[in-house]
């Protein structure tokens, strides 16, 4: 192979390779993959990885902050033998650095009576969970869930 043709097929893999970054790091891909990593991060009960992607000043209007809501999903999610954690995204809606992501959530197991429960109610829920996302950074993957809300979702306090 001489010289031309080697500096054509490495300016041809460099396109491929700006072209795949470009798809993959439009924002509402990075929105799509990071709801659905932060879903498989709670079926798989990684907890750590979960807390990574809850901003620092997350809040909710049930009084959660960060810490609570990670501290709850374990005491939930402990109780099921198994469980996978089924999504809808329904829209995306973005505004500059933010964005809210509105999904239908299902959830399936096997486990006690406080997994049962949590499957029949969030099952009873018609409105979708909306989920709602900052952008950090200039980085196009930096985004951080804010916020989550549920209208019909009723979570009492400890």
């Amino acid at each position: 192979m001489d010289r031309k043709s080697s500096l054509i097929y490495v300016a041809a893999a460099l396109v491929a390779l700006l072209l795949y970054c470009v798809t993959l790091w439009q924002p509402e891909r990075q929105l799509r993959l990071h709801q659905a990593n932060l879903l498989r991060a709670v079926e798989k009960r990684d907890w750590e990885r979960l807390a990574t992607f809850f901003a620092e000043d997350y809040s909710d209007r049930w009084g959660h902050d960060k810490a609570i809501v990670i501290e709850r999903a374990r005491e939930v999610f402990r109780q099921f033998l198994f469980v996978k954690v089924r999504h809808t995204v329904i829209s995306i809606e973005r505004a500059g650095d933010s964005a809210a992501v509105s999904a239908k959530i299902s959830i399936e197991g096997s486990g006690g009576p406080l997994a049962q429960f949590a499957q029949e109610r969030i099952a009873t829920l018609a409105e979708p969970f909306i989920f709602r996302w900052s952008k950090r950074s200039w980085k196009p993957w930096d985004w951080q869930l804010r916020e989550v809300n549920q209208p019909e979702l009723e979570i009492p306090e400890l």
